[in-house]
């Protein structure tokens, strides 16, 4: 009734190399087929993923809008005492 499990894995997933998948004629029917099988001369010496990459300037964003935050909350803060001193 219990019989022990097979070995490898289901579907093949083992046995799947994205190096077949460049000499796949329906290689476009592959999702991810131009980041992770790359074929043709446009990708030769490209960053396919410059798009997942953070900016160097996301820092200096974040500061500002730290500042900005601050700033903000400083002004609320005395009008809130000038407020309260009207009333």
């Amino acid at each position: 009734m219990f019989h022990p499990t097979r070995g490898g894995t289901r579907g093949g997933q083992d046995q799947f190399k994205w190096e077949d998948v460049k000499e796949d004629r329906h290689r476009e029917n592959y999702l991810g087929n131009s980041l992770l099988a790359p074929v043709g001369r446009w990708q030769k010496g490209r960053d396919l993923t410059w798009y997942a990459k953070a900016n160097s300037g996301d820092a200096d964003k974040d500061s500002q809008q730290s500042q900005k935050r601050a700033e903000f909350q400083s002004i609320k803060d005395a009008e809130a005492e000038a407020m309260a001193e009207a009333l």
